[in-house]
């Protein structure tokens, strides 16, 4: 603020030692005049860095901070959310939310200096016209609030519109994340063509409100430039007409502090302008992100009190289970009456055609989704927090393996410090280690290298092994149909590894190939989201029920053990 004020009297004092006629002594003062500015200047610039510099360093790393614990907070509600809510909002859309709020937070904490600096400018400029001038100071506070009115009314348009333009910007992010992430379909399927016009006719649904949005930007800034002009050519002009109409001379340093004063007025326009605009779009992409800070206060996110199960428990009881849900296809779905036994040390295989309710059943007892009601017993006392507690304390493996594209072993530990030997150990379970020993690097190879070209049972295997490394916390392993892919020969030493690793857990898995069928001591039979019929798989197989007709058209015979072609034997004779 002091510069103009400083530079001003400068060319004053120098004007006057130009016109006049200065003696020797007159020329030393002027001297001395001009190296006290001079001075004053540079102690201005020094001082000015004393405090920008120090408070720059602290500015940028509160908005480091501010954007990693945004960033974080935003991540652990995704993760904490269950699936129907992921379901019904696109992964893609997710991530450019998140990218895209937690960037323009950091943009407006690492730039909040640029509002200081404005705010100081405006204010302090038009406090020291008024001083000084106060007739220049009423004008430029009458064309301050038309230029802030004039702002705020067209701002009022604008963030209406950087809100649609967020949400046409999302609808393309979801489709290139959808295309790029498939990107072998797409090239198999000879589409590339036709999903590239895809993606353009996306970006380009907005052009239309794009092109409005700039124009009522640029009127507003022409309003804004015409008002400012209009306050410096009125000064300036009231200035030089009173001067010379008072018969005094125009001082040359006088006249440049009071344009310069009023320029930077107008600059404070422009500048406010530009970042009270900036900050409309950054809110508008903060708040694109309210759907998932607010999604833990959805009905389907459930409670945030945590349940356990006993310490010592041994058998768990889940009755009257109940739950109706709707498919991809609009399609409804029910689990009626379900009653279940876990016991540790227990084996349990569930059996029955595909969209019976062997998957949803385990979905709803790793808790991804929510049973409408269910009463859960541990050794005969009721769990308060029914399902809950059973999530608590299971691991889901999944039937179709994620695979990042990243090394082996990001994929095996999510890039978390862990034991080597204990996922060496799984690696040898989910029999990866054949897989392993021919890729170039081992543990360090990347997915994405040329020439690695993982099989889909591969795929399953290795996402097998990071199941099992992870699951050696949970007591109850569930498993659904995580070898669908897999050999007979592989898959089969692959239970039998998991169920020896785990004597002391309950182990339950969906099945379809039944020829495994012997390596579980219970069997529970889906139908139509029921369950038939239940027991020792001996002794379900003698009752020539559903589980019978099942097991005699199994497509798979010719690859069942000598123990299941007798029992099949048997209950054909």
């Amino acid at each position: 603020l002091a510069e103009p004020y400083i530079i001003g009297k400068l060319i004053n004092c120098l004007q006057t030692g130009v016109t006049g006629v200065a003696t020797g002594t007159q020329h030393d003062h002027l001297m001395d005049q001009v190296k006290m500015y001079l001075l004053l200047y540079f102690v201005t610039q020094v001082g000015f860095w004393l405090f920008h510099g120090p408070g720059r360093l602290l500015e940028r790393y509160v908005a480091f901070n501010i954007k990693a614990t945004f960033k974080g907070k935003l991540f652990s509600i995704l993760t904490r959310l269950p699936l129907k809510w992921h379901r019904e909002h696109h992964s893609g859309d997710s991530i450019d939310k998140v990218n895209r709020a937690s960037n323009s937070l950091f943009e407006f904490f690492d730039t909040s200096f640029e509002i200081a600096y404005m705010f100081f400018r405006l204010i302090g400029s038009m406090i020291v016209l008024c001083v000084f001038m106060p007739e220049a100071g009423l004008i430029a506070t009458v064309v301050t609030m038309l230029a802030i009115a004039v702002i705020f009314g067209f701002d009022r348009v604008l963030v209406k519109n950087y809100s649609t333009l967020n949400r046409f910007e999302n609808s393309t992010a979801s489709a290139v994340h959808d295309y790029i992430t498939n990107i072998i379909s797409v090239i198999t399927l000879r589409v590339e063509h036709r999903v590239h016009g895809e993606v353009n006719r996306r970006m380009l649904l907005p052009l239309s409100l794009f092109k409005s949005n700039n124009a009522v930007n640029e009127i507003k800034w022409c309003i804004t430039t015409v008002l400012i002009a209009t306050m410096i050519v009125t000064v300036l002009g009231w200035y030089t007409a009173t001067t010379v109409g008072a018969g005094k001379t125009i001082e040359g340093g006088t006249f440049f502090t009071l344009f310069e004063y009023l320029r930077r007025i107008g600059d404070s326009f422009y500048q406010f302008a530009w970042i009270y605009g900036t900050v409309v779009r950054q809110a508008a992409d903060v708040k694109s992100a309210e759907p998932i800070a607010n999604g833990l206060s959805s009905p389907e996110a459930g409670e945030e009190e945590q349940f356990h199960l006993p310490k010592e428990w041994e058998v768990l009881e889940v009755k009257n289970l109940n739950f109706t849900y709707e498919d991809d296809k609009h399609r409804k779905h029910h689990l009626k009456d379900i009653n279940l036994t876990l016991k540790k040390g227990l084996a349990v295989a569930f059996v029955g055609e595909s969209g019976s309710g062997k998957s949803t059943l385990l979905s709803l007892l790793r808790g991804t989704q929510n049973a409408h009601s269910a009463s859960v017993f541990a050794d005969g006392v009721e769990l308060p927090g029914g399902l809950k507690h059973v999530a608590d304390a299971t691991t889901l493996m999944p039937q179709d393996p994620e695979i990042f594209s990243d090394t082996i072993g990001f994929n095996l530990t999510f890039g978390l410090e862990v034991d080597e030997n204990e996922i060496r150990e799984a690696i040898r379970m989910a029999r990866f280690e054949p897989v392993l020993k021919r890729l170039p690097n081992g543990l360090e190879t990347s997915i994405a290298e040329k020439g690695v070209n993982l099989s889909g049972g591969e795929k399953q295997r290795l996402a097998l092994a990071r199941g099992i490394f992870f699951a050696r916390d949970s007591e109850i392993i569930l498993l659904d149909e995580p070898t669908s892919s897999v050999d007979p020969q592989n898959e089969r030493v692959i239970y039998a590894n998991i169920l020896e690793a785990f004597p002391d857990r309950c182990v339950v898995s969906s099945l379809h190939k039944l020829h495994l069928l012997d390596m579980f001591d219970v069997v529970y039979v889906f139908h139509n989201g029921e369950i038939v019929e239940c027991g020792e798989v001996s002794e379900v197989l003698a009752q020539n029920g559903r589980l019978s007709e099942l097991f005699n058209s199994y497509e798979g015979a010719t690859e069942m053990t000598p123990m299941m072609a007798t029992q099949q034997a048997a209950i054909a004779g």
